[in-house]
């Protein structure tokens, strides 16, 4: 369980999910009707709900594609747990993703802490996940960038300068040169985040290495790619004339435009992105809204469902070991606290 502080901070990021529902849902209606609500409703009921189940499937195979990476980036500190829970914990993380400052995030350091697994170790392997999405997603959106125009380049363009600005943060050079600069800056809360950058930057370093980050993106490619075929799927289903290639590449930059503006869950970004694409290639306005509606609902949406039932599992059923428990685990990891290292490394 959560401590009592922890669990009113949770609680306050969870009821953010309902003003956000709410603004999805009005600004779905509004989209919907400027395009013929009727239009758009016929479009999304013409789909077979098996074809739906393959869809979510193909999300499923996202998710633990993503999972499998992130408990290869927390090898072997993760080794005491047991991949269920780890798996439950790791969908925590998704509970609130469409809520400002990616608070859902934060979750899994509170339930992975007792297993021996520090909250900077978490953040490094997430900042890592991160970086390894924007690879993959921007080598699938090459899919659709090299024959599009100016705009779509753009956004290639933008994810490959910031994956480039992320890479380079982690150069010893960089490190380095943040502590110098430490040294001189005036004052004591500047240098103090200036230190604690570093500090992170080491970790995220140690963490990346070739083997991970070769397996980290081709999980990436797999993971994406999959979400992308279900759009392909959805597409085809309502009637739209796409290639597999073509719809892939539609996701991928609608989702890279969905990162790049840094808004919770890519929310309207991504949906922008992706009718527009859509329609380009040749969809009608209510069918592009029809298959953007579907494709977020069993991506985005259904990722925020099962979070929502992974923290509700979590909270109902701790376990033998639980954040706040006072428990320890079984097995030391080699990331735990110690009394010379309060922090963990």
């Amino acid at each position: 369980m959560l401590s009592s502080e922890q669990g009113r901070n949770t609680f306050r990021a969870r009821s953010l999910l309902v003003p956000t529902i709410i603004i999805f849902l009005a600004a779905y209606l509004m989209l919907s009707s400027s395009v013929g609500f009727g239009d758009v409703m016929a479009s999304m009921a013409a789909i077979d709900l098996r074809v739906l189940a393959v869809v979510l499937a193909l999300s499923l195979v996202n998710y633990a594609l993503r999972f499998w990476r992130w408990s290869l980036m927390l090898s072997p500190s993760s080794n005491a747990l047991p991949p269920s829970r780890h798996f439950l914990i790791y969908l925590t993380g998704f509970a609130l993703t469409t809520t400002p400052g990616k608070v859902g995030e934060a979750l899994r350091t509170f339930y992975l802490r007792p297993f021996g697994i520090s909250p900077r170790r978490c953040l490094a392997a997430l900042y890592n996940e991160r970086l390894l999405d924007l690879v993959a997603i921007g080598v699938l959106a090459m899919f659709i960038v090299a024959s599009s125009g100016a705009v779509t380049r753009s956004f290639g363009l933008l994810g490959a300068a910031l994956v480039t600005a992320l890479i380079v943060a982690q150069h010893p050079a960089t490190i380095a040169r943040l502590e110098r600069l430490s040294a001189f800056l005036p004052g004591r809360l500047i240098p103090s985040l200036t230190n604690a950058a570093t500090t992170f930057l080491r970790d995220v370093r140690s963490m990346m290495t070739v083997r991970l980050a070769i397996i980290g993106t081709l999980l990436g490619l797999l993971a994406w790619g999959a979400e992308g075929l279900g759009t392909y799927i959805v597409a085809r289903e309502l009637g739209l004339n796409i290639g597999p290639l073509a719809a892939i590449g539609i996701y991928a930059v609608a989702m890279l435009a969905g990162a790049l503006s840094f808004l919770p869950g890519g929310l309207g970004s991504t949906e922008i992105v992706m009718i527009s694409f859509l329609a380009y290639a040749g969809a009608t306005a209510p069918e592009a809204v029809a298959t953007t509606t579907i494709v977020r609902l069993a991506t985005l949406w259904f990722a925020v469902a099962l979070g929502l039932g992974a923290w509700s599992a979590i909270e109902a059923f701790p376990g033998p070991i639980a954040a706040g428990s006072g428990h320890t685990s079984e097995r030391k990891s080699p990331y735990a606290a110690s009394p010379s290292d309060p922090k963990g490394r």
